[in-house]
Formats: structure tokens, C-alpha cells, sequence
């Protein structure tokens, strides 16, 4: 019966890591990211999950960080994002 209660335990340990690693990685609407004003109180808030979220759509580790100018297939695919949100 012990062992019972610590696999039960152990198991809603588990989800619970599961569930709350999930709660860091907010599903935005990258639209919204690239129309919403940087200085409104929804991006403020926003701001990392859309950074990470605009990153992810476009292939790269941090998008704020790329050259756009020295990296054209990464500006082609940022352009292709904001025409693809008008």
C-alpha cells in the first residue's frame, strides 16, 4: 500500500513539472506581436512569449539579434510572416 502512495506521489509530481513547464511558453498570436504598439500594456506583457514565438516561426535562436541585411533567406521568411498578417 506504501508503494502505492508513493507511485501516486511520484506520478502527480510528474504531471504537475509536465503542466507548469508548459505554462512558461504562452501561445500568442505573432499578428497581434508585429501590430500591437510596443509601447501598449498587451505587449509589454507579451513581449518575451512573442519574441520566442516570432523566433520559432522564422527558424532562429533570437530573432532580434539576426542581420536581416547579411541574411536574406531570414528576412525573406520575417516578410513572409508580416505579409501573411495583413
Amino acid at each position: 500500500m506504501k508503494n502505492l502512495f508513493k507511485i501516486s506521489g511520484l506520478l502527480l509530481l510528474v504531471l504537475f513539472v509536465l503542466a507548469c513547464s508548459r505554462c512558461n511558453s504562452k501561445n500568442v498570436d505573432i499578428c497581434k506581436c508585429l501590430t500591437e504598439p510596443g509601447n501598449s500594456e498587451w505587449n509589454q506583457i507579451n513581449k518575451t512569449a512573442c519574441d520566442e514565438a516570432i523566433s520559432k516561426e522564422i527558424g532562429v535562436e533570437n530573432w532580434l539579434t539576426v542581420n536581416m541585411s547579411q541574411n536574406p533567406s531570414v528576412s525573406e521568411k520575417f516578410d513572409e510572416l508580416e505579409r501573411s498578417c495583413r
